[in-house]
C-alpha cells in the first residue's frame, strides 16, 4: 500500500473517532429522580367479632349417677353383678337375709291366726244372732272384732311383703355399675352403699370458672374437649349462678356429644369461651405500637403518616378492637418501615407501583425514539 493511502486512512479513523468523542460529550446526563418516600400499606377498619377463649380442666361425668344402698339390714346371700358390667333398671344386684323378715313373718302369721279366730267367733255370734239368742250389740261387737284382726293382718302382711321386696336389691337405673361394694355373707345396713351406678346414655364434663368468664356462659354454648388429642364437642346445659365457698369459682356443666369412650372421673381439657365483642371495629393486631403501654398507630394522610392514639379493647392474633379514637374511613398503615413516624412523607404501595409502570412506559418510549434516530 502507498504511503499516501495509509496517511488518508488514519485521518479518516481520527476523524471518526473524535466525532463519537463529541457526540458522548455533548449529549446531556440524565437526571434521575428517586422517590425516597417510604412505600406503605394500608386499609380502612373493618366491622368484625372477635372471640377469646380459655382453658380449663374438667372432670368426666355422666349426666346422672346413682348410690343403691339396701332398705333393710341383713347378710348378703348373693352377689349377681360385677363392677363395670351394663345393668338395665330392675335388674337384680344381690339377695339379702335379714332377721327382722323372720320376726316380720311371725307377726303376719299371728296377725293371721288372730283374723281366723275373729271370723270364726263372729260366724257363731251370727248364727246366735239370728236366732234371737244373742243381742244386737253383742253380734255388733264380733262384726268390729273381725274387721279389726283383718285389718291388723293385712298391714302385718303388707310389711312382711314388702320386707321380702326388699330383700333383693335391684338397679334404680340403667348404667354401668361403677362399682360393687359387697361380697356374699358380708353383713350390711341401710346406710351401705351396695354400688354406684352411672347413666351412660349422655357423658358430661364438669368445669369451675371465675366470674368474668361465667358472665359470657349461658346454656346452648358450644364448647370443646380435648382428651389425649381426640377432639369432643358439647353444649353447656347448667351455668351456676352462685359461687362455690371453697374456691370462689362457678361449677359449670356441658353436655359431651359421642362421648361413651371417656371414662368417668378422668380429666380433659375443656376450651370455652373467655371474652367476646361482636358488630365491632377491629383492626389489624400487627398494625398496633405502643408507647409506655398506650396504644398508637399510623393513618395514611395525604401523603403523610399520622400518629393516632386509639382506645383498644380485646384482641386476639389477628384483630383488635378499636374502642375509640379512629373513624370507619381511616387508612390504617398496616405495614412497618424504621422510616416510620408522625409527619413524614409517604406513599402508598400501589401508587407506588403504578408510578413505577408509568416510568417505565416513559422511558420505554424515549428508548424507542432514540433507537429510531440512531437508525436514521
Amino acid at each position: 500500500m502507498k504511503k499516501g493511502v495509509k496517511i488518508a486512512i488514519g485521518a479518516a479513523v481520527v476523524v471518526v473517532a473524535a466525532a463519537g468523542i463529541f457526540s458522548i460529550l455533548g449529549r446531556k446526563p440524565e437526571v434521575v429522580d428517586d422517590d425516597v418516600r417510604p412505600a406503605v400499606v394500608a386499609e380502612k377498619p373493618q366491622t368484625g367479632t372477635i372471640s377469646l377463649y380459655t382453658d380449663v380442666i374438667g372432670t368426666i361425668e355422666p349426666s346422672e349417677t346413682v348410690s343403691v344402698t339396701p332398705k333393710i339390714d341383713g347378710e348378703i346371700l348373693e352377689v349377681m353383678f360385677e363392677a363395670g358390667q351394663y345393668v338395665e333398671a330392675g335388674q337384680p344386684l344381690c339377695r339379702i337375709d335379714s332377721d327382722a323378715l323372720t320376726a316380720l313373718r311371725i307377726s303376719m302369721e299371728s296377725a293371721q291366726v288372730a283374723m281366723n279366730d275373729a271370723n270364726s267367733t263372729l260366724q257363731r255370734t251370727q248364727a246366735l244372732f239370728a236366732g234371737g239368742t244373742v243381742s244386737q250389740q253383742a253380734f255388733e261387737q264380733a262384726q268390729n272384732a273381725a274387721t279389726s284382726a283383718r285389718l291388723q293382718y293385712e298391714a302385718a302382711k303388707n310389711q312382711y311383703d314388702l320386707q321380702v321386696e326388699y330383700t333383693t336389691v335391684t338397679a334404680p337405673i340403667s348404667g354401668i355399675a361403677e362399682s360393687r361394694n359387697v361380697d356374699p355373707h358380708d353383713n350390711i345396713s341401710t346406710s351401705d352403699v351396695i354400688a354406684v351406678i352411672s347413666a351412660k346414655d349422655q357423658i358430661m364434663v364438669k368445669f369451675s370458672v371465675p366470674e368474668r368468664v361465667m358472665k359470657n356462659l349461658q346454656t346452648g354454648m358450644a364448647v370443646t374437649v380435648d382428651k389425649y388429642g381426640t377432639e369432643y364437642q358439647g353444649n353447656i346445659t347448667e351455668v351456676a349462678s352462685v359461687a362455690d365457698t371453697s374456691n370462689g369459682l362457678y361449677d359449670i356443666k356441658a353436655a359431651i356429644q359421642n362421648g361413651e369412650a371417656l371414662t368417668t372421673g378422668s380429666k380433659a381439657k375443656v376450651s370455652v369461651l373467655k371474652d367476646i365483642a361482636e358488630n365491632v371495629m377491629t383492626i389489624p393486631v400487627d398494625s398496633v405500637s405502643y408507647d409506655d403501654g398506650n396504644p398508637f398507630i399510623y393513618i395514611y394522610d395525604n401523603g403523610v403518616a399520622k400518629r393516632v392514639g386509639i382506645e383498644s379493647g380485646i384482641y386476639d392474633m389477628e384483630r383488635m378492637e378499636v374502642e375509640g379514637g379512629l373513624n370507619a374511613d381511616d387508612l390504617v398503615i398496616t405495614s412497618w418501615s424504621n422510616e416510620l413516624s408522625d409527619g413524614v412523607e409517604v406513599v402508598l404501595a400501589d401508587e407506588e407501583t403504578e408510578s413505577q409502570v408509568d416510568e417505565s412506559s416513559a422511558e420505554g418510549g424515549e428508548g424507542a425514539a432514540e433507537s429510531a434516530e440512531a437508525e436514521e
